[in-house]
C-alpha cells in the first residue's frame, strides 16, 4: 500500500485505536464470563478467547503505531490469567471467577504506577498528544501536567478496584460506582488539570524561542490588553530559526508558525536574544537599544507587550 494511502488508512482508524480497541477483548471476556452458569468454570474459556482478541489486536495496533501502554497492561492481564487457570491454579480460577472486575481495575492501576516508577512516560502522554501542540509536548509543564493527570488516575483505578472488590456481585460496585469514578471524574481531568496547575504555579520558563513565543497566549493577561488589536510578526534567526505570529483582539489570544498578513509589528531576532528576553535574563528595551534585535511597525505595541504578557515565574 502507497504511503499515502496508508496514512490515510490509519488516519480514519485512529480513533478506534485510541479509544476504544482496547477494551474490546474485555467485553468479550465479560461476555464469557457472564454467560457461563458456573463461573469457575467459565474462566476457563473466557481468559483464553480474551487473551486470542488482544492478541490480534495489538498485532493490528503495533502495524498501525498505535500500540499503547494499555494494551500491554490488558494483554498482560489475560496472559497471566490464561497460563495460570489452565496450568491448575485453583486460587488463580477463584480471583477470575469472583473478582474479575477488580483484577481489571487494578491491572489499569498498574499501568498508570508502573511507567512513573520507572521513570518513562505514563500512559496519558499517548493521549495528550493527540490533542496538543507539538511545541507544547517539549515543555517542561508537559512533562509534569501528565505525571500529575497520571497519579490522579493511579488514584481513582485504585479506587475502583477496591469497589469492585469490596463486592464483587453487586453490579453497582463491580460496575456502576468504578466506571462512574474513571468516566465522570477521571476523563475530564485533561480539562481542569491543566488549567489548575498552569494557575496555581504559571509556566515554567521556556527553554526553546519556539515555546517562548507560541505560548505567549498561555501567560495573556486580557484584562490587561482590553479591547487591543495587534498582530506581532517574529521573524528569528540562529539555530532554532522560524516565522511565527502573535494576534492580540478583543481580550483573546493565539499564535501560530508562519508568516502573518499585515503584521502591526515585526520583531527580526536571533533566537539567542529573544529566549533570553522570556527568560526574564534580559531586559528588552535595552537590547534593543543596543541594536541586539530590530523591530518595524508600531513600536508603540513593543511598550505594551509586558503589561499583555506577563513574566514568568
Amino acid at each position: 500500500m502507497p504511503r499515502s494511502e496508508s496514512a490515510a488508512a490509519r488516519s480514519r482508524l485512529e480513533p478506534f485505536f485510541v479509544h476504544v480497541g482496547s477494551f474490546v477483548a474485555v467485553v468479550v471476556y465479560f461476555v464469557f464470563l457472564g454467560s457461563a452458569s458456573d463461573p469457575a468454570a467459565g474462566v476457563q474459556t473466557a481468559l483464553p478467547v480474551a487473551l486470542a482478541v488482544m492478541t490480534g489486536y495489538m498485532v493490528a495496533a503495533y502495524r498501525v503505531r498505535l500500540l499503547k501502554q494499555f494494551d500491554i497492561g490488558l494483554w498482560s492481564m489475560f496472559a497471566v490469567g490464561t497460563a495460570t487457570v489452565l496450568g491448575g491454579s485453583e486460587v488463580a480460577r477463584t480471583l477470575f471467577a469472583n473478582y474479575s472486575a477488580a483484577i481489571l481495575f487494578g491491572t489499569l492501576g498498574l499501568v498508570a504506577v508502573v511507567p512513573l516508577l520507572c521513570g518513562i512516560e505514563p500512559f496519558t502522554t499517548f493521549f495528550a498528544r493527540r490533542g496538543t501542540p507539538a511545541w507544547q509536548q517539549k515543555t517542561r509543564d508537559f512533562v509534569i501536567i501528565n505525571r500529575i493527570i497520571t497519579v490522579w488516575f493511579a488514584v481513582l483505578f485504585g479506587a475502583a478496584a477496591a469497589l469492585a472488590a469490596w463486592a464483587p456481585h453487586d453490579i453497582r460496585f463491580a460496575f456502576v460506582f468504578p466506571n462512574l469514578l474513571v468516566f465522570v471524574a477521571g476523563l475530564p481531568s485533561q480539562l481542569w488539570i491543566p488549567p489548575l496547575y498552569l494557575g496555581l504555579f504559571g509556566p515554567h520558563p521556556p527553554e526553546t524561542v519556539e515555546a517562548a513565543i507560541l505560548g505567549m497566549p498561555l501567560l495573556f493577561d486580557a484584562k490587561a490588553a482590553g479591547e487591543a488589536q495587534a498582530t506581532i510578526q517574529f521573524r528569528v534567526g540562529g539555530a532554532e530559526g522560524g516565522d511565527f505570529w502573535v494576534r492580540v483582539a478583543g481580550g483573546d489570544c493565539e499564535s501560530s508558525e508562519g508568516v502573518a498578513a499585515s503584521p502591526d509589528l515585526t520583531i527580526d531576532t536571533p533566537s539567542s536574544v529573544w529566549l533570553r528576553i522570556a527568560r526574564g535574563e534580559l531586559d528588552g528595551a535595552q537590547a534593543l537599544l543596543d541594536g541586539q534585535y530590530r523591530i518595524e511597525g508600531d513600536g508603540a505595541i513593543l511598550t505594551h507587550l509586558g503589561e499583555w504578557f506577563p513574566g514568568r515565574r
